[in-house]
């Protein structure tokens, strides 16, 4: 049986609170990799952050032993939206396969007004309807 092997990565972004989303960061587990965070400053001195893993994000730990795993993350995503501040946005990107049958390129878009998932095999897909002018056209993707 193949197993999926992925890679998690943020864009560096601005929070509301650095001591909250700094144990938000402690509380956020991974598959079969460590968890990654990292600190920088924007052009005006302001701390910024972004993390990644080399695995994926499962979610955050909570106290409940009887959470599933997409409850935990989107848990995980509920509380980041929380902290990311009003004037930028988290894009956490994933990169993954299983062996040669598929490949993954995802997109989360966290804003502190909503969230939303892009899948890049569904994006393709539309843009090819798009650019042969042909609403059914459709492939296999994985195999």
């Amino acid at each position: 049986m193949a197993e999926y092997i992925c890679a998690i990565r943020t864009n560096y972004f601005h929070v509301k609170d650095e001591e909250k989303f700094r144990d938000l960061a402690d509380k956020i587990y991974c598959g079969d990799g460590d968890f990654e965070l990292w600190e920088d400053k924007d052009k005006e001195g302001k701390t910024v952050f972004g993390f990644g893993c080399c695995s994926a994000i499962s979610g955050i730990i909570t106290d409940s032993d009887e959470e599933d795993d997409d409850a935990a993350y989107d848990r995980f995503v509920d509380e980041l939206q929380k902290l990311v501040a009003e004037d930028d946005a988290v894009i956490i990107y994933e990169v993954g396969r299983e062996k040669l049958r598929y490949l993954n390129g995802l997109a989360t878009v966290i804003t502190s007004d909503g969230y939303k998932y892009l899948d890049i095999s569904d994006e393709s897909v539309k843009l090819a309807r798009e650019m042969l002018k042909n609403e059914e056209w459709t492939t296999k993707r994985s195999y």
